[in-house]
């Protein structure tokens, strides 16, 4: 009878794929939070750039050694700090995401790391 010639999988070969896909999730989720400090920390350095050149320049504006020209650059450059800001604040939230995901993560595999056995089987391991 091909009912008798049923075979179920290995829970090992189970434990061993659960596994496997957790541990490209994390690295993925690894990959993400590292290109996203990177983008966020190059803003920082550039923002940080960016505001000395504007303070250096409305010193100069206000102790008249520049023309009237430069206050034009100084508010396109209060307009650039505006948008890192803003670009910054939206990767710290990104950034905090997948922290939280890749810690949801840690969890789902701490809680589920024996859920792929059989509960023969894992009588079996625990005996």
């Amino acid at each position: 009878m091909a009912l008798f010639r049923f075979q179920t999988r290995n829970p090992n070969r189970d434990r061993e794929t659960d596994a496997g896909r957790l541990q490209r999730l994390n690295r993925m989720l690894d990959d993400l939070r590292a290109e996203m400090e990177r983008e966020r920390n190059g803003l920082r350095d550039r923002y940080e750039k960016v505001a000395a050149d504007a303070a250096f320049s409305q010193q100069a504006l206000e102790n008249d050694r520049v023309g009237a020209a430069m206050s034009s650059k100084i508010d396109d450059m209060t307009d650039i700090m505006i948008r890192y800001r803003g670009r910054i604040q939206s990767l710290e939230k990104q950034i905090g995401f997948v922290t939280d995901l890749h810690g949801q993560v840690e969890a789902f595999s701490q809680e589920n790391a024996g859920e792929s056995l059989s509960p023969v089987a894992a009588r079996a391991d625990r005996g």
